[in-house]
C-alpha cells in the first residue's frame, strides 16, 4: 500500500511526489497524459525557468520524480472507492492500487454536458454517480452519457440495476454494441418540477426515469460527486489546509481554484504534501 496516490502528474502533482518522497514515504503518482500544459505553447513567467514549453516543463519535472525513485505510471483512473482495510482504493484502466491518501490534482474539470436545464436536473434525475444513485433506478429507463472507457466503467455498475439503458455520445463512437448507442447532439434535459423525464436530441425525444453522466475521463468533478466532497459555485473542491471534508483526500492546484499558474500550483504541491505527512503522522 502505497502512503500517498497523487492522481495527476502536472505541477501540483509531481511536486507533492517529490516531497513527501523527500519526508521518506512512499507516493505513487498516476497521469494519463500531460494535461493542459502539454498544448499551452511558451511559459515565460516561471521562476528561473524562462521561455520553455509547458509540454518540456511538465516532461521535466516527472522525469525529476522518476530519478527520485518514485512510481509515475502512466494510466488512466476510472474510480476511487473506500478500500477494503482502511484507506483507498483507485482503479485504473491497467490496475487498481491501494493507498493510504489521496492527492488530486487532476487540473480543472473540462468536459461537460453542452445542453439545457442540466444545472437544473442535477439530483433530480441527473446523477454523476453510478455506485452512489445506480440503486435508486431498480428496473428503471435509463440514459447514460459519454463514450469512453469512464463511461463504460459507470455502465457496468447500472446493468447490475436495469436493462434499459440507453447510451448517448454527443456525436462520438462508443465500444458499446449491445446497447441502443444514440450519437445525436443532447440539446435538452426535460421534465417537471420536481424530476427530470427525458432527454431532446436534435433530430428526437427520449423518455427516461434518470440519466448518468460520464463524458470524458474522471476528473476531479467527477471524482468528488462520487466521494461526496465539497464543492463551491464554481466546482472548485474546498479544501482546509489543502484537505477536503473526507479525511485523507486531500487536493490542490486547479482543481481548487485560485491562480491558473504553474507557479501556484508547485506552491499547492509542497504545501499540500506538508499537509499530508502531518496526516501520515498523526494516523500511525
Amino acid at each position: 500500500m502505497y502512503d500517498t496516490i497523487v492522481i495527476g502528474n502536472g505541477p501540483a502533482g509531481i511536486t507533492a511526489a517529490i516531497y513527501l518522497k523527500r519526508f521518506n514515504y512512499n507516493p505513487l503518482v498516476i497521469g494519463k497524459d500531460l494535461g493542459a500544459l502539454e498544448n499551452s505553447g511558451y511559459i515565460d513567467n516561471y521562476y528561473a525557468v524562462p521561455h520553455i514549453k509547458g509540454s518540456e516543463l511538465i516532461q521535466k519535472g516527472i522525469d525529476q520524480a522518476k530519478e527520485f525513485g518514485i512510481d509515475v505510471v502512466t494510466d488512466e483512473v476510472i474510480s476511487i472507492e473506500y478500500g477494503e482495510n482502511g484507506g483507498f482504493s483507485v482503479k485504473a484502466l491497467n490496475n487498481t492500487y491501494e493507498g493510504k491518501t489521496i492527492f488530486l490534482a487532476t487540473g480543472k474539470a473540462r468536459a461537460r454536458v453542452i445542453a439545457k436545464n442540466l444545472k437544473e436536473y442535477e439530483g433530480k434525475g441527473i446523477s454523476y454517480c453510478a455506485i452512489c444513485d445506480g440503486f435508486f433506478y431498480r428496473g428503471k429507463k435509463l440514459g447514460i452519457v459519454g463514450n469512453s472507457h469512464f463511461m463504460e466503467n459507470e455502465l457496468d455498475t447500472l446493468r447490475k440495476f436495469t436493462k434499459d439503458i440507453t447510451i448517448f455520445t454527443n456525436g462520438l463512437d462508443t465500444n458499446v454494441n449491445d446497447l441502443p448507442v444514440v450519437k445525436d447532439k443532447i440539446v435538452s434535459f426535460v421534465g417537471d418540477s420536481n424530476h427530470l423525464t427525458g432527454i431532446d436530441t436534435e433530430n428526437n425525444h427520449y423518455d427516461l426515469d434518470g440519466v448518468f453522466i460520464a463524458i470524458g475521463s474522471a476528473n476531479a468533478f467527477s471524482f468528488a460527486k462520487h466521494l461526496g466532497l465539497v464543492m463551491d459555485d464554481q466546482q472548485n473542491i474546498v479544501v482546509k489546509d489543502f484537505q477536503t471534508n473526507i479525511p485523507g483526500i486531500f487536493a490542490g492546484g486547479d482543481v481548487i481554484g485560485g491562480l491558473p499558474q504553474v507557479a501556484k500550483s508547485v506552491g499547492d504541491g509542497a504545501c499540500a504534501a506538508v499537509e499530508i505527512k502531518k496526516y501520515l503522522t498523526s494516523s500511525k
